[in-house]
C-alpha cells in the first residue's frame, strides 16, 4: 500500500485526503489478499479531491502505468458515476498446482466435498463457514495437477482458498509446494456467475 501511495504521487493524481494529523489516501481493495498470495486481476477505488479537473481515465492509465514498478500493471481505468456505489465483490477465482504426490488423494477429497450438500469448517478467527456453498466451480486435472477454483463472496464469515485447501487437506502444503494465485475478480456490476 505503501508503493502505491508513492506511485500515485510520482503520477501526481489529485487524489482525496483524509483528515486528521496524518492524511491518507483515500483507496480502497474491495477484496485484499492474504500475504503470500499473488493477485493478477485485482480492483482498486481512488477518490479524487473534488476540486481538481476531470480526470481522463486514458491518460490516467499512461501515468500510472509509467510511474510503476516492475510487476504492478495497471490495465483499465474508469470514473464511476455519481449515483455508483462501491465496487463489491462477487467472486473471486484461484489457481495453483498441487504437487504430484498429492494429487490422487486430491480427487478423491474434491468427490467428497462436491457430493456434500454442506461442509462446515472453523475459521482461524473461530467463526464457521459453509465451504460447499461458497465455491460456484472447482476443477482439476490430475495429470497437470492444476488446480481452479471459483470461490462467491458471502455475507457474514466468508470461505477463502485456506478454507478450501483445509478441506482438501492441502493447506499444511501452502506456502511450502503450494503457491495460490487469483487470476480473475468479479465484480457484482459485471454479467452474474450462474451457480453450477
Amino acid at each position: 500500500m505503501r508503493s502505491l501511495e508513492l506511485l500515485f504521487r510520482r503520477a501526481r493524481i489529485p487524489l482525496a485526503m483524509s483528515g486528521g494529523f496524518h492524511p491518507k489516501i483515500k483507496m480502497s481493495l474491495p477484496s485484499a489478499l492474504a500475504l503470500g498470495i499473488e493477485g493478477f486481476d485485482e480492483v482498486l477505488e481512488l477518490e479524487i479531491n473534488e476540486s481538481a479537473q476531470p480526470v481522463d481515465t486514458t491518460v490516467l492509465l499512461t501515468d500510472l502505468n509509467r510511474c510503476s514498478v516492475k510487476g504492478l500493471d495497471f490495465y483499465s481505468a474508469r470514473q464511476l458515476d455519481q449515483q455508483e456505489t462501491k465496487a463489491k465483490l462477487a467472486s473471486s477465482t484461484f489457481e495453483l498446482i498441487v504437487p504430484e504426490e498429492l494429487r490422487s488423494q486430491t480427487v478423491n477429497q474434491i468427490s467428497s466435498l462436491l457430493s456434500a450438500d454442506s461442509v462446515m469448517i472453523e475459521k482461524h478467527n473461530g467463526k464457521f463457514v459453509n465451504v460447499r456453498t461458497a465455491i460456484n466451480e472447482l476443477l482439476f486435472s490430475q495429470d497437470t495437477g492444476q488446480l481452479t477454483v471459483t470461490i462467491l463472496a458471502q455475507n457474514g464469515p466468508e470461505a477463502g482458498i485456506r478454507e478450501i485447501l483445509r478441506v482438501l487437506e492441502l493447506e499444511k502444503e501452502l506456502f511450502k509446494s503450494i503457491f495460490p494465485k487469483r487470476i480473475r475478480c468479479q465484480l457484482t456490476e459485471e454479467i452474474p456467475i450462474q451457480k453450477k
